[in-house]
């Protein structure tokens, strides 16, 4: 995936390593939920190390960036030049990486634009409902022992 401004060019180059070493930097053990999550909360700082992590240089392929930092001047060159808001740009880059095959599965654009549209997206539902059921476990032990007192 190519993005170009007036001052930089970068290719967004997808690989498996790169997809690990960004889920464990941004501590997710499942990239699509990260992305997804990250996406729905408009989270900048992940989406600048995103870019970060994945970008090369169009020209020998080496880091375009120095910093994820440098990534926000480049973001804002993006979405002027380009009349870009950040959800665009998450979606963009979400459909390449859906193409490219880096999700769980590979969606077509009906559920892709299902699973970007959906609220509830990167959000572990297991989890969740784990907590939840430890929450009132608790709470059932509280009441048990203090009618027991």
């Amino acid at each position: 995936m190519e993005l170009k401004t007036n001052n930089k060019t970068i290719v967004l180059v997808f690989t498996t390593r790169k997809i690990v070493n960004i889920s464990k930097l941004l501590g997710e053990k499942n990239f699509e939920d990260l992305y997804f999550k990250a996406m729905n909360e408009n989270d900048l700082d992940a989406l600048s190390k995103i870019m970060y992590s994945f970008a090369e240089d169009v020209e020998n392929g080496a880091k375009s960036f120095k910093s994820s930092e440098e990534v926000y001047d480049f973001l804002d060159d993006y979405k002027k030049e380009n009349n870009k808001s950040y959800e665009d740009i998450f979606k963009e880059i979400a459909e390449v990486i859906n193409e490219e095959g880096f999700f769980k599965t590979k969606m077509n654009k009906k559920d892709l634009a299902q699973k970007i549209s959906n609220p509830l997206a990167g959000i572990d539902m297991n989890n969740l409902m784990k907590e939840s059921a430890e929450k009132a476990m608790t709470k059932i032990v509280e009441q048990e022992a203090m009618s027991q007192v």
